[in-house]
């Protein structure tokens, strides 16, 4: 089980367990108007301050299968393996067909295909590349806007309480429901902004620099291959944890 479905779960379980010793109601502490206005507020504000498409790329970024670094990275290099051969062997255009499934890689093997040279593919690549760290910084936007606006809208839901509270003050029975508006209101601002947007933005920041160093390996392949390097070049470049160092054996004089 993921650590962070471990560290939801506890902190829910934590939660329902402090309630039950304090002998308070669950259902005290629900209230679909709050969580209309504060949800709702959020996930609206977030929208329209940094825009649908980066907010549904980031959702799916986070719902994405997480797969093992490793062997991406050796199955990445057995793929350039097997371009390389083949270019050696019948040249660049035979690579023309050649079904790749990453967007970015078959790109840049277009690029290669049709006669780019180290330099201007390493260039027309390092342009690709400033364009998805664009990408990232607007997802990551969305969620520090996240973490900013949950509390914000939390306030709101409170003023909104008060404000029923001070318009009902001859009729004792309206107060408390306005005034657990104001409390509960404040508290959903909390949970979403700490216990929701800050795990969340910390998780995406790290499969978006996943996401960045695989393209930076890419590249780099990229570059091998167009400049005609070796199998062990390619190896130096994509796994460099694979190499074994040799190792000096110091002989004394005696």
């Amino acid at each position: 089980m993921r650590t962070i479905y471990i560290a939801i779960i506890a902190t829910v379980s934590l939660a329902l367990g402090l309630l039950f010793f304090a002998s308070v109601s669950l259902s005290n502490y629900i209230d679909p108007v709050a969580f209309l206005i504060v949800g709702g507020g959020t996930v609206l504000v977030t929208v329209l301050r940094s825009g649908l498409a980066p907010f549904v790329q980031s959702l799916a970024v986070l719902c994405r299968r997480k797969v093992n670094g490793a062997a991406r990275l050796d199955a990445l290099a057995s793929a350039f393996h097997e371009m390389a051969l083949i270019a050696r062997r019948d040249g660049p255009v035979a690579l023309e067909h050649h079904k790749v499934d990453d967007p970015f890689l078959s790109d840049g093997l277009a690029r290669f295909v049709d006669g780019a040279d180290e330099d201007r593919l390493r260039l027309y690549l390092e342009r690709e590349l400033a364009h998805l760290e664009e990408h990232h910084a607007a997802q990551v936007d969305c969620w520090r806007g996240w973490i900013d606006h949950a509390p914000a809208m939390g306030l709101i839901g409170t003023i909104i309480g008060l404000v029923g509270v001070l318009g009902n003050l001859t009729d004792p029975q309206a107060i408390g429901p306005a005034l657990g508006l104001a409390l509960l209101t404040t508290l959903y601002g909390a949970l979403l902004a700490n216990l929701v947007g800050v795990p969340v933005l910390a998780r995406l920041q790290r499969r978006l620099r996943e996401e960045r160093d695989y393209c930076d390996k890419m590249t780099d392949g990229l570059c091998v291959l167009a400049r005609g390097g070796s199998s062990r070049q390619m190896r130096e470049a994509l796994q460099p944890h694979a190499l074994v160092k040799p190792v000096l054996k110091l002989v004394g004089n005696g």
